[in-house]
């Protein structure tokens, strides 16, 4: 049975333009996308913020706190035998349940990555959540504790049918995370493959096109690849290696210096 997954946090100022597709992405099958549903209030998150912290003043008394929270974002996964409607039926139950206001559902059956081997395609199915996080009848923030969030994991694997998720696995990856994700574990695939003994110009691609990757990356996501190394079982093994590679190209600079 598929295991479920949920996390939420603070929307991104990209949020929407991601959901609704306003932008293109290299993860995206375009062909795939029309397949996509967004449901509920699409105005523009900036301007909701600015009248939630109007609400905010006037039913408290005070201005909202600079790190304040009006609009949290979830992404809870699915499989391909949810239909729009089940999706849409579990974020109003959600709703309701748990008393807060869903502003958006965006249903995404676009993103994956293709299989380097078989080239078939493997789906990331998931759906994003926008709700306010600020009560429009009290003015304060929606504050959920540890037994909250532990309800809501519960409430989403059985309102999907899908097995839970356990405390120890990690949330669902953003859409650059799953990318890098897929790419790396490519390239280890590649490294332990015997096809890399008959085809090194291949992996020498790949492996520049990965360098290239990486640094393209923020210090944020360069750090949780560093630590994704470090915790890798390979990942001892894969730092000598690289340190090897470094020694005999100073080598090599060195006695070019010397030749010249």
């Amino acid at each position: 049975m598929n295991k479920s997954s949920v996390h939420f946090e603070n929307v991104k100022p990209t949020s929407q333009s991601h959901n609704l597709r306003l932008r293109e992405f290299d993860y995206v099958r375009k062909d795939l996308t029309p397949m996509n549903k967004s449901y509920g209030d699409m105005k523009p998150h900036p301007e909701v913020i600015n009248d939630l912290k109007e609400i905010v003043k006037n039913k408290t008394g005070r201005t909202a706190q600079a790190r304040a929270k009006f609009l949290i974002e979830g992404v809870f996964l699915f499989t391909e035998k949810h239909s729009n409607t089940d999706l849409l039926n579990v974020a109003k139950e959600f709703s309701n349940k748990f008393k807060v206001r869903v502003k958006e559902l965006h249903i995404h059956r676009d993103e994956g990555h293709y299989e380097k081997r078989s080239n078939e395609w493997k789906p990331n199915l998931h759906a994003h959540i926008v709700i306010e996080n600020i009560n429009r009848n009290t003015g304060k923030s929606i504050k959920w504790n540890k037994e909250d969030l532990s309800s809501i994991q519960d409430f989403f694997a059985e309102a999907l049918n899908m097995q839970r998720g356990t405390k120890s696995e990690k949330r669902h990856l953003s859409a650059l995370e799953y990318k890098v994700q897929k790419e790396h574990e490519a390239l280890l695939l590649l490294q332990s493959s015997q096809a890399i003994i008959k085809n090194k110009e291949a992996l020498l691609l790949q492996s520049k096109i990965f360098s290239d990757f990486i640094k393209e990356l923020n210090l944020e996501m360069k750090s949780k690849y560093n630590v994704f190394v470090e915790q890798h079982p390979l990942g001892k093994e894969f730092k000598e290696k690289l340190a090897e590679l470094k020694i005999r190209k100073t080598i090599r600079t060195n006695q070019k210096n010397k030749l010249g």
